[in-house]
């Protein structure tokens, strides 16, 4: 049984699981949506909504209490290392996210298993990430003029 045992090892040690998880939060705040694998992306989600979670806070008492802000800020920065992230978290995906409850990622299965080892793929992203047209969407457009 496993009592009192929380997260998914993902068969890696502990120092390549937490840069895998860094790697991972940072491609994600950076681009929105990652296409990784269905165990990666469920062992991913719950840090990645803790952060989230943690900057809505920031973003909502940045006015009213400068000391709360600074205590959640660094909450956040023993987490996200780069200020370019963490400005990006407070700033932007904070104020963003400020009326959702919760649930701000979400993870769609792709119809494809990866090539090598037949695992199941997955895209990770946001649920309110703006939309942007692919790059196909625009070739096509600009073939047609």
């Amino acid at each position: 049984m496993k009592h009192r045992i929380a997260g998914r090892k993902l068969t890696r040690d502990t120092q390549h699981r937490i840069a895998l998880r860094r790697n991972m939060m940072r491609a994600l705040l950076i681009n929105g949506r990652i296409a990784t694998t269905l165990p990666k992306a469920k062992a991913m989600r719950p840090y990645v909504e803790k952060l989230i979670t943690r900057a809505k806070k920031a973003a909502a008492i940045k006015t009213s209490d400068p000391s709360g802000y600074v205590h959640q800020v660094r909450l956040l920065a023993r987490e996200v290392p780069d200020r370019k992230l963490l400005s990006l978290l407070t700033d932007v995906i904070g104020p963003m996210v400020q009326d959702r409850p919760g649930g701000y990622t979400r993870i769609l299965r792709t119809a494809h298993n990866s090539l090598g080892d037949n695992a199941p793929r997955a895209i990770f992203e946001f649920v309110d990430r703006a939309e942007q047209p692919e790059e196909e969407d625009e070739k096509a457009v600009a073939g047609k003029k």
